[in-house]
C-alpha cells in the first residue's frame, strides 16, 4: 500500500490520499519501526498465530491485536515490558526450539546501548497477563486477556481510561495530535467509559459514548488478574471501520 512519502496522493481508489494502515502507532510507543514477524508453532502458548511488531527506534517489541470489520483490517499494539540491547529489526522463530530470535543494530535516532545484538525471547510457560484480543463494537470495545481477570476490578469503570486523537497527514515530517471534536485544535479527547461488564472470565466489554473511525485511540487500564497480580497496560489502536 501507499502510506507516506511525498504526502497525500488522491486517486479514485484512494480518496484519503493514502491506504489506511492496520494501525497507527504513536511516536512515544515506536519512533522508528523495524519489521514484523508471525508467531509460529505451539511453543508460545496464548500468543500462538499472533503478529509481533519490532521497534528499531525504541529497541522494543509490540504485540499486534488484529480484527477485520466489513473486510477492513484494523487493530492496535501492546508494548511488551522488554528492552533489547540494540534496535531490533529482524525476528525469526526457530524451527528447532520454537522460540523467537532477534537481531538489531544501532544507528540514527535509536535508543540502543550496543552497536548490535542477537537475542532470544522465549515463553517459559509461567503465567503471563497479556491482552490477546481487541474488537470494536458500535457501542463499545471488547478486550480479551490471556488469563482470567478479577471480576471486581475489571467491572469498575474508574479502572479504565480511553482517549482518542487524529493526525494531520501531509508531506511534513510527523504530525501533532489533533482533537477529534475539533480538527483544528491540538490535543486529545477523553472518551467517557459509561460502564464495564464481564463477558466471560477473561473478556471485558467497555461501553463508551461514541465509537467512530479514528486514527489513534489509547486504552489504559489498571486491573488485577484472578490471582491478585496487578495488570497495568495501555493499548494504542486505530479504528478504520465500525460494525
Amino acid at each position: 500500500g501507499y502510506y507516506g512519502f511525498g504526502g497525500p496522493k488522491v486517486t479514485a481508489d484512494r480518496p484519503l490520499g493514502y491506504d489506511r494502515p492496520l494501525c497507527w502507532i504513536p511516536r512515544e510507543h515506536d519512533g522508528s519501526s523495524g519489521g514484523q514477524v508471525w508467531v509460529t508453532g505451539n511453543r508460545w502458548g496464548p500468543l500462538a498465530k499472533q503478529m509481533l511488531h519490532l521497534s528499531y527506534g525504541r529497541c522494543q517489541m509490540c504485540l499486534v491485536l488484529r480484527e477485520a470489520v466489513k473486510g477492513v483490517v484494523q487493530g492496535g499494539t501492546y508494548k511488551f515490558p522488554l528492552v533489547f540491547e540494540s534496535g531490533v529489526m529482524r525476528g525469526r522463530f526457530s524451527p528447532h526450539d520454537g522460540q523467537l530470535y532477534l537481531s538489531g543494530l544501532r544507528g540514527w535516532q535509536c535508543a540502543a546501548t550496543k552497536d548490535g545484538c542477537i537475542q532470544r525471547v522465549r515463553y517459559t510457560g509461567k503465567p503471563a497477563d497479556l491482552p490477546v484480543g481487541l474488537n470494536v463494537r458500535k457501542d463499545g470495545l471488547v478486550l480479551r486477556f490471556s488469563r482470567p481477570v478479577d471480576r471486581q476490578a475489571a467491572s469498575d469503570p474508574d479502572n479504565f481510561h480511553v482517549e482518542q486523537w487524529n493526525y494531520r497527514y501531509s508531506s511534513n515530517y510527523g504530525s501533532k495530535d489533533y482533537k477529534v471534536s475539533d480538527p483544528n485544535r491540538t490535543g486529545r479527547d477523553e472518551v467517557e467509559v459509561f460502564g464495564v461488564r464481564m463477558l466471560d472470565d477473561r473478556t471485558v466489554f467497555l461501553e463508551v459514548e461514541e465509537v467512530r473511525p479514528v486514527m489513534q485511540m489509547g486504552i489504559s487500564y489498571a486491573i488485577k488478574a484472578v490471582d491478585g497480580v496487578d495488570v497495568r497496560q495501555t493499548i494504542y489502536n486505530t479504528i478504520n471501520a465500525v460494525p
